[in-house]
Formats: C-alpha cells, structure tokens, sequence
C-alpha cells in the first residue's frame, strides 16, 4: 500500500454531538475496502504517540509535517498495533511495516487506518 492510495479516501465534516465538535467521517473507494482485513505492507516514518514509547503511528510525512503537528491530513498518518512489544522506537526512523489493516469510518479516540499484528516488512 502507499501513502497516495491513502490519498484517494475522502472526509466529510459531521457534528459529534456526543463530544461536542465537528469531526470527519472517511468514505474509503472501493479499492481501499477491498484491503479491509487482509495483509497489507507500507513504509513511512514512525511516530511516538505518546510519551511511553508505547504507542506509535507511521506517517507519509517526517514529526514537523505530520498530521499531528504539521496539519497534514488525516490520509497521511495511520496506527501500529505491534505483534509483540517493539521497545523504543527511533522517531522519524523510515520502516517498512506489515499487518492487517483495520478502516474505521469514524474513530472515538483512534485512526482511520490502523495495522494490527504489525511486524516488520521483509521481502
């Protein structure tokens, strides 16, 4: 997979009344549901989500211009749920990572691409 299939998904804006804000909602094409479920690979740059080192994303883009600090779109970041604990990981590190990919429409507190059982990528 590649960050400029990720492109393709569009986002409407919806009000969340339960949380009180606007959100988005993805509509994925159907080349992108096709993927739901199956093993997918990808590289970007790793992420820390949070201070722990224990929750990390992969981004099309490098810390400064990711979506969470550099306003990239929400296209361009997507969760890792590892296999086994990676330890530390190098921010901004490029890796090559595989997995099953999850699509959420609409996440609570998550990601609308998400790779569980993540290990590394060897061809």
């Amino acid at each position: 997979m590649t960050w400029r299939q990720l492109a393709t998904v569009s986002f409407t804006e919806y009000y969340d009344s339960k949380k009180g804000i606007w959100s988005l909602e993805a509509a994925y094409p159907q080349s992108i549901d096709a993927l739901r479920g199956k093993d997918i690979f990808i590289t970007g740059y790793v992420l820390p989500v949070d201070n722990k080192g224990e929750i990390y994303a992969l981004s099309a883009y490098p810390f400064s211009s990711c979506f969470f600090c550099g306003g990239a779109g929400p296209e361009s970041v997507m969760g890792l749920e590892f296999e086994s604990p990676p330890g530390r990981l190098t921010t901004d590190a490029v890796k090559t990572y595989t997995g099953k990919l999850v699509l959420v429409k609409k996440p609570v507190n998550g990601f609308y691409f998400t790779l569980i059982n993540v290990r590394p990528y060897t061809p």
